[in-house]
């Protein structure tokens, strides 16, 4: 059921998801805020709080709409939008559900820290080593697009949730962009760390993702069985310019990730 309450800021629906009452916020069409915007972000907020759990059905399109009032194009676009971020997948034919957390692993320049926290994880991390390189392999140093001579920053950090090894990201930055980089404190967000010291904020990325066996010595890291499947997840991220900022190899254990792709026709 659906009904209305006014206040002194807007509207809010009060309506039954199994068979409780639950208070939801509005769009707000006179905002600057895109409407599909806004409505990502009330979904988002709804599975964050578990209003909708793992593998529960959310509202179909003509529900939403009839719920916020908006166009089936704007609804689209919103659900759209959170299904690639894999918080969301479609069945065809019986709807759109809500991802399991451990299904997921973002393809996105989020913070693992604060993405992670979003669904609801305890993030931690351990940081391996934190070193100036001045020897760089020629592969490296092209994809970086140094010079021989130049220097880079090695950080490899051990990444948990809720205290379960998760993944082995090495990470390989420019040095000239950030110099002392390797003095400072990296166990929470490094993306966050580069805007903040550095000033110096990634927008956009691509990564390469190959399925590799667990060697010895990164089982022993990742607290798993040696020759066990994994991914490898090479990543570029690059600045609004598209200058390159770091490069980024994340063995994350097979046993514990899925990756979410839709392919357009």
């Amino acid at each position: 059921m659906t009904c209305t309450y006014k206040c002194t800021t807007g509207c809010v629906n009060a309506r039954s998801v199994g068979g409780q009452k639950m208070i939801e916020r509005s769009v707000h069409k006179d905002s600057v805020i895109p409407l599909y915007h806004q409505l990502k972000e009330i979904l988002r907020e709804q599975i964050a709080n578990r209003t909708y759990k793992p593998h529960q059905q959310i509202p179909s399109e003509p529900e939403l709409q009839k719920i916020y009032g908006l166009s089936r194009a704007t609804i689209r676009k919103a659900i759209d939008g959170l299904v690639r971020e894999g918080l969301i997948y479609r069945l065809h034919g019986k709807g759109t559900f809500v991802a399991d957390p451990l299904d997921r692993q973002s393809i996105t320049l989020d913070s693992f820290t604060e993405n992670m926290r979003s669904f609801g994880f305890v993030p931690t991390t351990k940081v391996l080593e934190n070193t100036l390189l001045t020897e760089v392999e020629p592969e490296l140093r092209q994809k970086l697009g140094l010079e021989q001579g130049d220097q880079v920053i090695m950080l490899k950090r051990l990444r948990y949730l809720d205290g379960e090894h998760i993944l082995l990201a090495t990470s390989y930055l420019p040095a000239y962009l950030f110099p002392g980089l390797e003095t400072v404190e990296l166990t929470g967000s490094l993306y966050k760390t580069l805007a903040e010291k550095y000033h110096v904020r990634t927008s956009w990325g691509e990564d390469f993702i190959e399925p590799v066996i667990v060697t010895e010595e990164n089982a022993r890291l990742l607290n798993t069985v040696p020759g066990s499947p994994a991914l490898l997840v090479e990543r570029h991220a690059y600045t609004a310019e598209n200058d390159l900022v770091e490069v980024c190899y994340s063995l994350i254990r097979g046993d514990k990730a899925k990756f979410y792709l839709k392919h357009n026709g």
